[in-house]
């Protein structure tokens, strides 16, 4: 982890940098979401229909870097790529096909292994991408436009971002292989939806090449992956990864845990499931299904965006119409599902029929909320300067400023404006710098550190209840502006059953619900672990039966016609 302000580098649990003194971790944690609605499960193992997905937007759209879970092997101390293995095109493409690496009746050429080293490098980056955005590589201490070759992974060893990229293509290629060969020896066939976008991949990249003004597939494939990279090392790498990761996911969704193995799981990791909150009293998730239609928008005079009564109106018309639709077709998921793929405004679910898994209560939540932050004075730095503490006396005087500020406002007007009037003059948050009355708008749960949350989240909360909230931050003093909860409160709801079906007004317009199950949170979690532990072991069961022999003095690979080799 590394401090936003300075860059210097922290260690885990650091609340303020050493370096500069800055508050590593602020009140409202970083979105990941633009809406509460796009919170989502991220499965560990592949679907055909996300592979077909995937497929169609390669050839719709040129190049796409399919994010795999990043497995880093175990970096060889020989340090045996420690030549610059990047030359120019022509020494490259002399030895282009030339084998590296076999496993048993299986090879790997330069040409190939070009192609799981840049898609190794593209998946690391997007996942760095979905922890930090724009910050990605600054997080990862990478440059993309330089060659790797001198960009240093570690320090300590010398080892350069070359040599760990090509090590983790290689182990890609083996686990890759491994599955590719398992699924070929009990006769695997991709299903035929895929199987003819495979067929028809290089004729469609065709295609898209001369829309891009690439005068060959080939060329467009250098300009990402290297400049002598052919469409047979693309196909050969999309081939084993589809038969192979699709083979695994078939065998990996047959595996089934028992209550008994579950507990045992929970049992064994329940100190770190506590941790993040998870109890076996932690409630349901549920899973539903949802079409949203959205009111047409106008402008007021000052040019911001608001919805008229007519305009509810028509909107609340327009999806109780679809709603009779879906009941006179009968009442199944299967048509609701295919309603909402054609129906929904939800950008984030219309294309999985609206599904939402592993919903958790409040996940559909959304708060505005108003604070005035006093922050403790004096305090004592720890030795080595990475945290601060105060003193009970110190939380005290914090306290009762609190207190005064709050009284003073409760004599006041008691409005919304005469609050955020205090925020602005009187609030630490920010640095000091309020300037929009101490509002936190469109909160998600996880958004927030938890007893600010906890305050928020409360479903008996009422609009403009006012109250005092501590944190490692100081004293809040809060204000309740708003919660946009339709969806969430009629979800869990105690009688609740799976078919249900139900239509909510909420901020983003009206949702028809349709309500799929529920089970007990930490099952869901353990059979998740359970997943993983399982089909990891067995993942390598497939590889170490297989051994490869890499020969690393051979590699010789050429640099990305876009990167100066």
């Amino acid at each position: 982890m590394f401090c936003r302000n300075c860059g210097a580098e922290l260690e885990d649990g650091q609340a303020v940098c050493p370096s500069c003194n800055e508050r590593v971790e602020k009140i409202r944690k970083p979105k990941k979401a633009k809406k509460a609605w796009s919170k989502g499960k991220k499965w560990a193992v592949w679907t055909p229909v996300v592979a077909v997905s995937l497929v169609l937007a390669l050839l719709i759209g040129g190049t796409v870097y399919l994010w795999q879970p990043f497995v880093g092997p175990a970096l060889k101390e020989n340090n045996a790529l420690c030549k610059d293995t990047f030359q120019d095109d022509y020494w490259a493409g002399k030895v282009r096909d030339e084998v590296v690496a076999t496993m048993g009746e299986y090879t790997l050429t330069n040409g190939q292994l070009q192609v799981y080293y840049w898609m190794q490098v593209y998946d690391l980056v997007e996942y760095y991408t979905e922890q930090y955005g724009e910050y990605a590589t600054y997080y990862l201490g990478i440059d993309l436009s330089k060659p790797l070759s001198e960009q240093i992974y570690n320090e300590q060893t010398g080892q350069t971002w070359e040599q760990y990229f090509l090590e983790d293509a290689f182990y890609a290629w083996h686990r890759y292989t491994a599955m590719y060969d398992e699924a070929k020896k009990n006769n695997y066939q991709l299903p035929g939806e895929l199987k003819k976008l495979m067929s028809e991949m290089e004729s469609n990249m065709k295609e898209v090449a001369k829309e891009q003004k690439f005068e060959s597939v080939d060329a467009m494939l250098q300009k990402e992956l290297g400049g002598t990279v052919t469409f047979a090392d693309y196909y050969s790498y999309q081939e084993t990864f589809y038969v192979g990761n699709l083979y695994f996911s078939e065998v990996s969704a047959k595996l089934v845990f028992t209550e008994a193995e579950m507990d045992e799981f929970y049992q064994e990791n329940k100190e770190e499931f506590e941790k993040v909150g998870i109890s076996k009293e932690s409630g349901k998730l549920a899973d539903i299904r949802t079409i949203l239609v959205q009111p047409v928008e106008t402008k007021d005079e000052n040019g911001n965006t608001v919805y008229t009564d007519d305009a509810w109106k028509k909107c609340e018309e327009k999806a109780q119409g679809i709603l009779d639709s879906w009941l006179a077709s009968g009442k199944t998921e299967a048509s609701f599902a295919s309603l909402a793929e054609k129906k929904s405004e939800d950008d984030n679910t219309y294309a999985n029929g609206g599904l939402m898994e592993y919903v958790s209560e409040n996940a559909l939540t959304l708060v505005d909320v108003r604070h005035i932050l006093i922050m403790p004075e004096g305090g004592t730095k720890s030795e080595d300067g990475t945290s601060v503490t105060y003193s009970e006396a110190e939380w005290e005087a914090c306290r009762k400023e609190a207190q005064e500020l709050l009284d003073q406002y409760l004599a006041g007007e008691k409005t919304e404006e005469a609050f955020g009037a205090l925020a602005n003059k009187h609030s630490d948050d920010n640095d000091g710098k309020v300037t929009n009355g101490g509002l936190y708008a469109d909160v998600a749960m996880g958004e927030m550190v938890k007893p600010f949350e906890e305050w928020i989240f409360d479903s008996n909360r009422q609009v403009g209840e006012t109250g005092l909230v501590r944190t490692d931050f100081g004293y809040h003093i809060m204000y309740f502006v708003h919660r946009d909860g339709a969806v969430n409160d009629w979800t869990f709801a105690q009688d609740r059953l799976g078919g249900d079906y139900t239509m909510v007004k909420t901020d983003e317009g009206y949702r028809i619900v349709f309500y799929v199950g529920d089970e007990e949170g930490w099952k869901v979690y353990c059979k998740d672990g359970l997943m993983s532990k399982v089909t990891e072991e067995l993942r390598q069961s497939y590889v170490d039966a297989r051994p490869a022999n890499i020969e690393y003095w051979k590699v010789m690979l050429s640099a990305r016609t876009e990167q100066e080799s």
